[in-house]
């Protein structure tokens, strides 16, 4: 029985020691910046702003009450023949697919990748334009939701995805104006033989790791983004999974943090709201001094969307020695709430573990309407 135990610490640890060891150098992923030192912002304190023109933090508004089956079941789906009333308008607009998969991942990676924007029609057909025209799309006011996928999507399933996740958002509040970004990022298995499967990697640890530090880097090619759409546009980000950890970068650098050398120029302010789901992020990352310690300075408020039974994440400390908990499964503990320093009323949570179960990827929100009803208020801007 010793001898046992003894092999499994062992093995535990050498899992562990894999992960710390293998992750930083495997495909040369590091943290290098992204914008050439001369663009870099100045290494300065965050001060919130307080005049009404520039960013403003409202208490959290809390999600709307997630609906019974039956309600959920009112909820119109968009294109469907029975609410033909819907068709004309819904049928008429775009959204928008903006890709960073092009981007080099690596420090060495000194000049500003350029974003790919796409327009898609309902059916998810897209066309090349530029970040002109794109910009040019945007109706002045209309809010914009960005939604951040996590890892293991592939180029092929990005479509699927992204078309949607865009009926999705848009059956919650068709009567409400809305432009839909779906944010995508080469988000692949390094070591995976089946690119979009993580059980089929050899290293699953190892590739976590790399997805991760990707996630990250790529948080400032979403704030770059954030910065071109126009001050009066309200912006929602949306993140699933390593998609939170993209958007907490991305919130961070927008609020003044750094990332080691890494900084993004200041925009102007936007009105921001945010929600997390399955959120592969260590719990106590938003608050002051950790990784992500000034990604509340940049939201109004954040909607974290928690599940207790999300298989993926059970595994999430084990991807490194002495990991915390993920922000996904467990929330916010009572400490972390404490040393946000009053910033917790721009916090709230929802626990959706009954309606995704055992669940984890992408497609088990979007295909719950009760879930896309309960946001509402963070990505219309309802209240």
């Amino acid at each position: 029985m010793t001898r046992k135990l003894l092999t499994i610490i062992l093995s535990v640890a050498a899992f562990w020691l894999l992960a710390t060891v293998s992750a930083p150098i495997a495909l040369s992923q590091d943290l290098g910046p992204l914008f050439p030192p001369a663009e870099f912002a100045p290494r300065q304190s965050v001060v919130v702003p307080q005049t009404p023109a520039e960013r403003i933090f409202l208490p959290a508004p809390g999600p709307a009450p997630l609906p019974t089956p039956v309600e959920a079941q009112k909820v119109p789906i968009l294109g469907d023949p029975a609410h033909g009333d819907l068709q004309g308008r819904e049928f008429a607009e775009t959204h928008w697919l903006v890709s960073v998969r092009h981007c080099q991942q690596c420090r060495q990676y000194s000049q500003c990748c350029d974003l790919d924007f796409f327009r898609a029609d309902w059916s998810c057909c897209t066309s090349r334009v530029t970040q002109q025209q794109f910009v040019g799309g945007l109706q002045p006011g209309v809010p914009v939701c960005i939604v951040v996928h996590g890892s293991y999507v592939t180029r092929e399933t990005v479509k699927e995805d992204c078309e949607r996740t865009f009926h999705w958002l848009r059956g919650a509040a068709p009567h409400l104006p809305l432009h839909v970004i779906f944010f995508t990022w080469p988000s692949e298995g390094p070591f995976a033989f089946d690119a979009g499967n993580a059980l089929t990697s050899p290293v699953p640890s190892v590739d976590v790791a790399v997805l991760g530090r990707r996630a990250e880097m790529n948080g400032a090619r979403l704030a770059r983004l954030v910065n071109i759409i126009p001050a009066e546009n309200p912006v929602s980000l949306v993140g699933h999974s390593h998609g939170a950890r993209t958007v907490s970068s991305a919130l961070h650098l927008l609020g003044g943090g750094r990332l080691q050398d890494l900084a993004v120029p200041r925009g102007a302010p936007h009105r921001i709201r945010t929600v997390l789901a399955a959120a592969a992020i260590d719990h106590d990352w938003l608050t002051p001094r950790e990784r992500y310690g000034s990604a509340l300075c940049s939201t109004e408020c954040l909607l974290n969307m928690k599940t207790r039974h999300d298989w993926a994440l059970w595994f999430y400390p084990l991807r490194r020695p002495f990991s915390s908990r993920s922000l996904g499964r467990v929330g916010f503990t009572s400490r972390d709430l404490q040393l946000l320093n009053g910033r917790d009323t721009q916090i709230a949570e929802v626990d959706v573990s009954d309606l995704i179960g055992i669940g984890h990827t992408w497609p088990y929100y979007y295909n719950r309407p009760e879930i896309a009803a309960a946001i509402v208020p963070y990505v219309y801007f309802s209240q």
